[in-house]
């Protein structure tokens, strides 16, 4: 597996943010799972992607709002980490792995906006030929995918040949899982924890421990 190959396959993956279907398969607990598992490590590639999943817990597309795009952000730090650690040590590609993933997602955001206004363009010439219908919606299907490629192309690449410098923080599997939960927790509680909601959180806690116990 090459940088190419992967983000040729990423980009069909993060199709299903907005442009096809939004059937969950982008998130990035399932993209790890799918990484992981063609790089022969799906333990690591689940964990990785339950972490990112977790970070951008609270970040959600309400309205014309454009959030961070962990979906890219989870294709690119699972992606990263598996080229990273071909040469480089394990805690320190875990490291650098995960700075690439949060730095593309807030590339990936901007990168939407621009996206977006692109077929804002195309829908303006739609309306001029209405007949090339089916033209105008693969085209966009089209700027959705080359947006996911490049993205993922850069981060990889990037990963693909770089050599960690000495000196570079280092952080293991556990270390990383107890961020991941920490900021899991906070976003949680910015989402749920709230006087009209009190009663369900707390329902769902009980429920919870109680499947736990069993």
């Amino acid at each position: 597996m090459n940088p190419i190959l992967i983000s040729l396959l990423g980009g069909l993956l993060i199709l299903d943010k907005y442009a096809f279907g939004e059937f969950g398969i982008s998130q990035p607990i399932v993209t790890g799972t799918i990484i992981g598992a063609i790089f022969g490590d799906m333990k690591t590639g689940i964990l990785l992607g339950a972490v990112i999943q977790l970070i951008f817990l609270g970040g959600l597309p309400i309205g014309r709002d454009i959030p961070p795009d962990s979906q890219g952000a989870g294709i690119v730090g699972v992606a990263a980490y598996f080229f990273l650690v071909n040469n480089n040590s394990a805690p320190a590609s875990l490291f650098l792995a995960t700075i690439l993933g949060l730095t593309a997602a807030l590339l990936g955001g901007a990168m939407e906006i621009y996206t977006r206004q692109l077929n804002g363009r195309l829908y303006h010439q739609f309306l001029k030929k209405r007949r090339r219908l089916y033209l105008f919606h693969y085209l966009g299907l089209g700027t959705a995918y080359l947006r996911g490629f490049l993205l993922i192309l850069i981060f990889t690449a990037f990963a693909y040949y770089f050599i960690v410098p000495e000196g570079i923080p280092q952080i293991n599997q556990q270390m990383l899982l107890i961020i991941g939960v920490g900021v899991g927790i906070a976003n949680g509680g910015y989402l749920f924890v709230k006087k009209k909601t009190y009663i369900f959180f707390i329902i769902g806690g009980i429920c919870g421990l109680v499947l736990l116990a069993l």
